[in-house]
């Protein structure tokens, strides 16, 4: 944890997978990709801050290659991907392609990235984020599991949500914050996670006024 971190949301970013708080449903069925370290190629889709991108950086954080797609996301990152994928890794352990934000890959980079997907697939687990999975094609989504981070606001998950905001405020010196307030941040945002924390660290830095 980067404790010198002035942004709550990425001082708090979960480094381990019993960090996250996600639906119990789809925390089971995840947890079992951690355990094997990766498998079958997917695609986490869903609204921003929900966790996709940090789920996919933990399933096996020493053998992980992380492309931000709203960066690299031309043929020419498929085409040295390539080279990359076609080289075994110095443990000898599949590797992990994390392709963050694919929703912005160009037409030729996801034509190109099909066949690469299925060629190299013995030694490397694939996985895509986005958040608007229409803007990818069906030949691309087809070569994915689809896994959706599509958030229900369950009582059990809504609590989960209420106990990793006091957890974060009690650490940052803030132990007295009222419940009404925490419950008012998360029914504001949800479900973005990521925008609980920033607008729990912005209204308790400026003397929130609740209600």
């Amino acid at each position: 944890m980067k404790m010198n971190e002035l942004d709550w949301a990425q001082k708090y970013r979960p480094t381990k997978f019993d960090d996250l708080v996600l639906p119990p449903a789809l925390a089971t069925r995840l947890r079992k990709l951690v355990s094997d370290k990766g498998g079958m190629s997917l695609m986490f889709y869903g609204k921003p801050g929900c966790g996709k991108t940090t789920v996919a950086k933990l399933i096996n954080p020493d053998e992980t290659l992380f492309i931000n797609c709203t960066m690299k996301n031309s043929i020419e990152m498929v085409r040295n991907l390539e080279r990359t994928c076609s080289a075994l890794t110095f443990s000898g352990a599949r590797r992990v392609v994390v392709l963050d934000e694919a929703d912005y890959l160009s037409k030729d980079a996801q034509a190109a990235l099909r066949g690469l997907v299925e060629e190299y697939s013995s030694n490397n687990c694939f996985i895509m984020t986005a958040n608007e999975p229409q803007r990818l094609s069906v030949a691309v989504k087809s070569r994915f599991h689809l896994v959706a981070f599509d958030f229900m606001a369950s009582s059990e998950f809504k609590q989960a949500l209420l106990d990793r905001l006091r957890v974060i405020a009690t650490r940052e010196d803030y132990p007295e914050v009222e419940e009404a307030f925490l419950k008012s941040v998360v029914r504001q945002c949800f479900p973005d996670i990521r925008s609980m924390i920033k607008t729990m660290q912005y209204e308790l830095m400026n003397e929130p006024i609740l209600d």
